[in-house]
């Protein structure tokens, strides 16, 4: 259980350092509380995760013989994020200004869909380890990484009164980011998972 543990820790953590960027920047913007931030992170997540739970039972039953190949996908989006770290330093590329008279829902609505869209490198780590993990596995896995978003919105808060930290942070977190991806695909790729 504790490699397991493990494993979704690292897991979230990587596919989602770029996620802390942008929930800092909304935490530091004024007109965002934070239970908007929390539950636009939920709701986004969220719906990452149901597809990568649907992908991942799909493939692991129609492929069992094949799912391992799946681990390529992170190798590819852990490259891809290296040379893009590489070109020019990673922002969030979004912009974060809310109308003055934007509801409440419509906050937590701009975080979700920025989630989404950024989860493009979720879905290539959590679909290869859901396609390769026992049921029971994968229950203990949605739970860690459900508790694992409302701890990162309070650390994304907590960054977003430090602005140094943050900025050293955006620095150097891509590159951990592609290191890990590139791990994790050879680790499906080669059956350790």
């Amino acid at each position: 259980m504790f490699t397991l543990l493990s494993l979704f820790v690292v897991a979230f953590i990587v596919t989602s350092l770029d996620d802390l960027v942008f929930l800092t920047a909304f935490c530091g913007y004024e007109r965002y509380r934070f239970r908007e931030v929390l539950v636009g992170q939920y709701v986004g997540f969220g719906v990452l995760l149901a597809v990568s739970l649907v992908g991942g039972t799909m493939v692991g039953r129609l492929f069992s013989d094949y799912a391992r190949w799946l681990g390529l996908f992170p190798i590819v989006v852990g490259v891809a994020w290296f040379l893009r770290s590489r070109a020019h330093s990673i922002g969030t590329g979004t912009d974060h200004q809310a109308s003055s008279n934007s509801t409440s829902w419509s906050r937590a609505g701009l975080v979700s869909g920025v989630a989404i869209t950024d989860g493009s490198n979720n879905l290539a780590v959590y679909i290869p380890l859901f396609a390769v993990l026992e049921p029971g596995q994968t229950v203990f896995g949605v739970g860690i990484l459900l508790s694992a978003v409302g701890i990162w919105v309070l650390i994304a808060r907590w960054l977003a009164d430090r602005p140094v930290l943050a900025t050293r942070f955006e620095e150097y977190g891509s590159r951990l980011v592609s290191f890990v991806l590139v791990v994790i695909g050879v680790l499906v790729l080669t059956g350790l998972l």
